[in-house]
């Protein structure tokens, strides 16, 4: 296995830990390798949740280096006295990583029963390694060491050979060296047994998953016994000293020197001191004399301080804890004695002179819970416990990306023995990404870190670089307090509206997002209610596919169709959708829109109405922007667009602005039934509020057939021709694009939501009733049936339909509804044909888009002209004089009224150029037909 592919990996709470906790987190290697049973017992211990492991992990690595690190201190004077370091039953490293930084590598030295661990340690780590043994007489190690750790060994070792390793390991220290190792005491043991203090109880069970638990189980100790097994060990030669729970808060520690290194170390300690006496007393005496220059004096006070700092160590060794010969611990405290002085002369180191040693352990504790409130802070609390007598929790302090923001008092607590602590931090400046550190310190300045959180870890947020992309501001707290804001507004304006929220079961969240209104209305909602999302942004889809699971949530493009079906929704919620979309993607989602609503469904939206217009106007005017685009849409519509960034893929995000006249609005959204305009309302920033309603009759209000160019008839006349000759259909489609057959009926259940439909000149009352519209049905062919439930409307039914389709503007994912034809030089004018089928419909619509830019009239000539007899229906002649500039986005209308009539009508359109003005002569004129259709 390669321990490189293999490791685990999450950088947020190791990151975050490292930087607090380490000096230097730029140097320390935090690869994990995925056999580590430490790491695997921390994750067994946490229910498989991986950030708390993590901690677990790395946070007991650093609480043991600190408890190795007092004691080195006491006796080596500090980690760089020591000139080599075994690290005993290393695993792979929980407690090496945290080595390194104190103590070059090239002094370190680890060894572990597991050879993969030795090999990972020497590659991570650099450091020095040899594998060890089931028994210590076959271990085998030609080096001596100051210190030896031997971490969770002896807890874990039995009877037969506990006494063989304490020898093997005493043997391998240096004159001056010390043993430290780790227990477990009898006092943890969880089952009742009959045994005293000066036993051993070992059960052959453990978290190792390889080695044999003969070998390696669970052992436990009494403080008698293992001062038994000391002496035995060392022929009596070590002193030594139990640290009681000095390991994590769990884990006994004895501490084991040679007697006679001791000695000989204190020895050279006291000599040092009178040299740095007798150097003082000399440079004082010539400071007497006047002989001592500046730079003398400044020596005379080194050593000074030196023997001051020694004496205050002395003095402080003082008062410690006093557990060594007693076998056991006071009930309150420890009591303190007084330090027996070195009786000079007899060169003999005091029996007790080990109590010098004045050991702290961190505080424990934990964080109980971490939430958000109703108002959108992150709320925090949980416990903590003194462990040395003299210990009191101080602070609880709590981070945001390493700089402190909150700091609290614990509180007592007599009846529980623990102090419990709360704390909120308000969410106004954070960011999802952002992290959360709490820490328990002691009045020793010892730490415990017990929680480390992404904000989006607390709650359901998206990364804040999504947050930005859709609304700008990534402000957890107003990501959060919006949700009610949402969910009742968007409910309370519905009722306005005379619609209950429950009525509807299929809700569409168009433009998505990041799921706010997904997560707003899941409270909400009944069981028969299911949400619906989709975006344009395909980070922001895949993230609410990830996370939000309650919804069915699909990418779509910049461009229509939508991912869903015709008629499959009741409501479509469009709050500040319409508001980042240029004109010409207006129309195409309108009409895609019209198609997913079911007949009676209602389209929930919002638009930027009038009183932005100062504002942005103010912006257009200056030219503060990429893009900026004003359009004039009938005599009284306006609609303005303005492009912040200029990014290609800007459609749809909040650097793009459009702005709708109430006149604009009408024009775009003419194929739906007006219900309530809430102008300026409290939905996104006083957007104007829209509830519009898809007429309860049925499908497309009219839907276009096919288009033809003047010299496209001779074909179709050639494929009528063939049609009689019998030829078959799937003949004809290798001629055509599309020819449409077998049509066969099937039922459509419509929704009406308690509203009146208009019918003719006559009011139906459609409370209640189900209305059975036929929808027509196409060839088993797949892509012969997608493309004809594009084409054909649920209106036309009852009859088969057969029709050509050159160039339709369907959901191809071309130019949509865009027919384009050009007035060529030499000519004057162009011809484009559209055939429709209507039901009593009143207006034709079409926006021409002319380019290029340039001073010219033209002329739109238009014709309806009944397909059965070819009446004609409406003949008119509508002008453009040289006012109108025409450009590349910039569009016109042309609007004609037509008498009632029901059935399949040619809208003939026919560009005229009648001045060129500014025009050149060679100049090609393109006309583009967009969104033509009735209304």
């Amino acid at each position: 296995m390669n321990p490189e592919k293999n490791e685990i990996d999450n950088q947020l709470i190791i990151d975050t830990f490292i930087q607090d906790q380490t000096r230097k987190p730029e140097e320390i290697k935090v690869n994990i390798h995925p056999q580590d049973e430490m790491y695997l017992y921390a994750l067994k211990n946490t229910e498989g949740k991986i950030d708390e492991a993590l901690l677990r992990y790395f946070s007991n690595g650093k609480r043991i280096l600190d408890a190795v690190k007092q004691i080195v201190e006491w006796h080596f004077d500090g980690f760089e006295n020591i000139s080599s370091f075994l690290d005993f039953a290393s695993g792979y490293g929980r407690f090496s990583r945290f080595l390194v930084q104190e103590i070059p590598a090239h002094k370190i030295w680890i060894s572990d029963i597991y050879s993969q661990a030795v090999e990972f340690q020497k590659k991570l780590l650099g450091v020095e390694g040899i594998v060890s043994t089931n028994h210590p007489e076959d271990y085998q190690l030609n080096q001596t060491f100051d210190c030896i750790f031997a971490c969770s060994f002896f807890s874990h070792t039995p009877q037969k050979t506990f006494s063989g390793w304490l020898e093997k390991l005493y043997s391998l220290l240096t004159e001056n060296g010390i043993l430290i190792f780790s227990t477990h005491d009898l006092s943890l043991m969880t089952i009742e047994i009959e045994t005293d203090a000066e036993e051993i109880y070992f059960t052959p069970e453990s978290e190792s998953l390889f080695l044999n638990t003969e070998d390696y189980g669970v052992t436990y100790v009494g403080e008698k016994w293992v001062g038994k097994i000391i002496h035995q060990a060392t022929k009596g030669k070590a002193k030594w000293h139990r640290i009681k729970k000095g390991l994590c808060g769990y884990h006994d520690l004895y501490i084991l020197w040679n007697e006679e290194g001791r000695r000989k170390k204190e020895e050279g300690r006291r000599k040092k001191e009178e040299v740095i006496k007798s150097k003082v007393k000399s440079q004082k005496s010539k400071v007497i004399k006047g002989e001592v220059g500046k730079e003398e004096i400044g020596n005379e006070e080194v050593g000074n301080e030196e023997v001051g700092k020694r004496e205050a160590i002395n003095s402080k060794f003082k008062s410690q804890n006093s557990e060594v010969g007693k076998g056991e611990i006071g009930k309150e405290e420890v009591g303190k004695e007084e330090v027996i002085k070195e009786e000079v002369g007899k060169g003999e180191v005091e029996e007790q002179r080990d109590k010098l040693l004045n050991f702290y352990c961190h505080p424990d504790g934990g964080c109980r819970s971490i939430e958000v409130t109703s108002t959108g802070d992150i709320y925090i609390e949980g416990w903590a416990v003194d462990i040395n007598p003299e210990e009191k929790v101080e602070e609880v302090a709590v981070l945001v990306n390493g700089i402190k923001v909150k700091s609290c008092l614990p509180k007592y607590k007599n009846q529980t023995q623990k102090y419990q602590w709360s704390c909120s931090i308000n969410s106004e400046h954070l960011s999802p990404d952002d992290v959360i550190l709490v820490k328990i310190i002691n009045n020793f300045h010892l730490e415990r870190v017990v929680n480390i959180s992404a904000v989006n870890s607390i709650v359901l947020l998206p990364p804040n670089h999504l947050l930005l992309r859709i609304s700008g501001n990534s402000s957890v707290k107003a990501f959060l307090s919006s949700f009610d804001d949402l969910k009742y507004t968007v409910k309370n304006y519905l009722q306005k509206a005379g619609f209950d929220f429950h009525q509807f079961e299929n809700i569409l969240d168009f433009g998505c997002g990041v799921g706010r209104y997904l997560m707003a209305f899941k409270p909400e909602l009944l069981p028969n209610q299911k949400l619906f999302g989709c975006d344009v942004f395909p980070e922001c889809a895949e993230w609410c596919e990830e996370n939000i699971k309650f919804a069915t949530v699909k990418h779509n493009n910049i461009k229509p169709p939508l991912p869903f079906e015709n008629n499959q929704f009741d409501l479509v919620n469009a709050v500040s959708v319409f508001t980042h979309l240029r004109l010409d993607l207006q129309h195409l989602w309108a009409w895609d829109i019209y198609r997913v609503l079911r007949p009676g469904g209602i389209l929930f939206m919002t638009l930027h109405g009038p009183q932005f217009f100062p504002i942005v106007y103010d912006i257009f005017r200056t030219g503060n922007t990429h893009q900026a685009e004003m359009y004039s849409i009938g005599e009284e519509g306006l609609f303005l667009y303005l492009d912040h960034q200029g990014e290609t893929d800007g459609q749809g995000q909040h650097t793009v602005a459009a702005l709708h006249t109430p006149a604009a609005y009408q024009e775009i959204f003419s194929m739906f039934k007006h219900i309530k305009r809430f102008p300026q309302s409290t939905m996104a920033n006083g957007q104007d509020l829209y509830i519009l309603q898809k007429p309860i009759s049925g499908g497309l209000v009219a839907q276009p057939l096919s288009r033809k160019k003047e010299e496209g008839r001779r074909k179709k006349e050639e494929v009528g021709r063939k049609k009689l000759e019998g030829r078959s259909w799937k003949e004809e489609v290798a001629n055509i694009k599309l020819e449409v057959s077998e049509v066969r009926s099937n039922k459509l259940e419509v929704k009406n939501f308690g509203k009146k439909e208009e019918v003719g000149n006559a009011k139906e009352e459609m409370i209640g009733k189900k209305i059975e519209v036929e929808k027509i049905l196409i060839s088993d062919n797949e892509e012969t049936k997608n493309l004809s439930d594009k084409i054909l409307s649920d209106s036309q039914t009852k009859r088969q339909v057969k029709t050509e389709v050159e160039e339709l503007p369907f959901f191809d994912g071309g130019e949509t509804w865009k027919f384009a034809d050009k007035i060529l030089p030499g000519s004057h004018q162009c011809q484009t044909e559209i055939q429709f089928q209507i039901e009593g419909q009143k207006r034709f619509r079409v926006y021409p888009q002319i380019e290029p830019i340039a001073a010219y009239s033209i002329e739109c000539e238009i014709e309806i002209i009944k397909s059965e007899d070819g009446k004609i229906l409406v003949q008119k002649t509508i002008a453009f004089n040289h006012n109108h500039i025409f450009g590349k986005t910039n569009y016109a209308v042309v609007e004609v009224e037509i008498p009632q009539y029901s059935g399949e009508v040619l809208v003939r359109l026919n560009a005229v150029i009648t001045d060129r003005i500014s025009l050149a002569l060679e100049q090609e004129v393109i006309v583009s037909w967009n969104f033509a259709n009735f209304a």
